[in-house]
């Protein structure tokens, strides 16, 4: 599993390839367990944190959790593919990220650093999609906004583009790009053999 994205909301997304192709999809987060070791892998939780966590992952209220962070996985996913591929981000979607962050906020904890800062009880079986929510939300209300691009012809992954001139195409060079690259010289290669 690759942080290519630039923030956690969109790292979230991309638990799911090829969001594309019509090959079959693969989930990096298919249960709970898996989201608590995605959640310590992009500095979401710590390794207490999660273990923490884990002793209720094998619940039904675990279970229940995994799928509201799906829902928003998923909400998220269409709200910033809309944004970066100029459209607008659908009403439904929306409103998911508004009420998944409202919930938070509500379940939250302030503490005050300089900025507050929300803080969730450390055995909330919640606390992975509270804080991915969050990040949505301040996503959402950033100059980055602008530079949400997503991954095309090939995974549609999302990532924030933070290159100084905006040139980035692809969530990583070394994979998606050079895959773009071999589909196009096999497609120059063909052309020049109907050409001859």
């Amino acid at each position: 599993m690759d942080f290519v994205a630039g923030a956690p909301c969109l790292d979230f997304v991309n638990t799911v390839e090829p969001r594309y192709e019509p090959a079959p999809m693969s989930d990096y987060v298919p249960d709970y367990r898996a989201l608590l070791g995605w959640s310590v892998k992009a500095g979401l939780l710590t390794t207490a944190g999660a273990r923490t966590l884990r002793r209720q992952a094998d619940t039904s209220a675990a279970a229940a959790a995994h799928g509201r962070a799906i829902e928003l996985r998923e909400a998220t996913y269409q709200v910033f593919q809309a944004i970066a591929t100029g459209g607008v981000p659908p009403d439904e979607a929306l409103c998911s990220i508004r009420d998944m962050y409202a919930e938070a906020v509500a379940q939250a904890v302030p503490r005050w650093d300089d900025r507050v800062r929300w803080t969730w009880p450390t055995d909330d079986l919640e606390r992975p999609r509270y804080l991915l929510a969050e990040d949505a939300v301040r996503l959402l209300n950033t100059p980055q906004l602008d530079r949400v691009k997503v991954c095309r012809p090939t995974c549609g992954w999302l990532f924030i583009d933070q290159t100084r001139n905006g040139s980035r195409r692809w969530c990583a060079t070394e994979t998606c790009g050079v895959r773009e690259k071999i589909r196009r010289q096999a497609v120059r290669r063909a052309a020049r053999r109907t050409g001859d």
